[in-house]
């Protein structure tokens, strides 16, 4: 796990959290779609391809659909690592990158996550985390893939 500085901070200082979030989420139904892993496909049904849609390239496409916004640091922890866990079972021969930032303002928690590619430009800059001086970031590597 990588963290920047204000992440680091705001762990130290987390509060207990009543804020409810669906099972649904807890425990998501991934999607296979054109080589990427999906929580939501409703919006890639019209589609075949990454070529149809918006996206730059099958990253930009996971980690601008695999993402939710919540309001509570602790149900974000606990939801992203859930995720991983869910993705680690299903998708031991695959590698990913789970991001949560958290504004500094303390307004937004953002999970995210999406395929690690070696062919395509890295969403976030894992070497360079305290260059997000707008968000408390952590990032979570599952790189123990089978090749």
């Amino acid at each position: 796990m990588k963290t920047n500085k204000a992440m680091r901070n705001l762990l130290n200082e987390l509060a207990q959290s009543n804020e409810s979030i669906s099972s649904n989420l807890f425990n998501p139904t991934f999607h296979e779609w054109d080589n990427c892993i999906v929580i939501d496909a409703s919006s890639l049904r019209e589609t075949d391809s990454i070529e149809e849609t918006i996206y730059q390239d099958r990253t930009d496409l996971e980690a601008s659909i695999n993402h939710y916004h919540i309001e509570d640091l602790r149900t974000g922890l606990k939801l992203i690592s859930n995720w991983k866990e869910n993705i680690k079972l299903n998708y031991s021969e695959k590698e990913f990158i789970l991001i949560l930032s958290f504004t500094i303002e303390g307004e937004d928690v953002v999970i995210r996550f999406y395929q690690f590619r070696h062919d395509e430009p890295e969403w976030i800059k894992l070497n360079d985390l305290e260059g997000y001086k707008e968000e408390a970031i952590l990032v979570i590597e599952i790189l123990n893939a089978v090749q």
